[in-house]
């Protein structure tokens, strides 16, 4: 998708507008639903390969794109690599442990945010932690 969004220059000619990004995510938590609680889908089947991720991914990616924004692109990049590299650690953590029963997956958003800008607050201390 991304070939074809940059040989046909779609990302110069037309910008995604909001309403079309909100539809086709939308639609994407209605494919999952219908996976997991029309389908019946196990768990052990792979049901994270969706078909409207097709068009979603690159209207959100389109959308995003034009998006400006007044920051350093060293710290978004310090950022993404801190949460890449400590996330396994922290899904260990809260899914496993047993500690978090409810809310597990905002637990997880928490802690791996928080996490990760310590990592980039420790990397600028240390340097060459990241």
């Amino acid at each position: 998708m991304g070939f074809l969004i940059k040989k046909r220059g779609i990302d110069i000619r037309r910008k995604p507008s909001l309403w079309m990004v909100v539809l086709f995510a939308a639609i994407v938590v209605a494919e999952a639903f219908v996976n997991d609680r029309l389908l019946h889908l196990q768990k052990k089947e792979s049901i994270d390969l969706l078909f409207s991720l097709l068009i979603a991914c690159p209207l959100l990616f389109l959308y995003g794109k034009s998006i400006t924004m007044k920051t350093d692109s060293r710290v978004l990049a310090s950022i993404s690599t801190a949460i890449y590299l400590i996330h396994p650690l922290v899904m260990e953590f809260v899914y496993k442990s047993g500690y978090f029963r409810s809310f597990q997956d905002v637990v997880f958003l928490v802690m791996l945010t928080a996490a990760g800008f310590i990592l980039v607050f420790l990397n600028r201390k240390l340097k060459y932690l990241l």
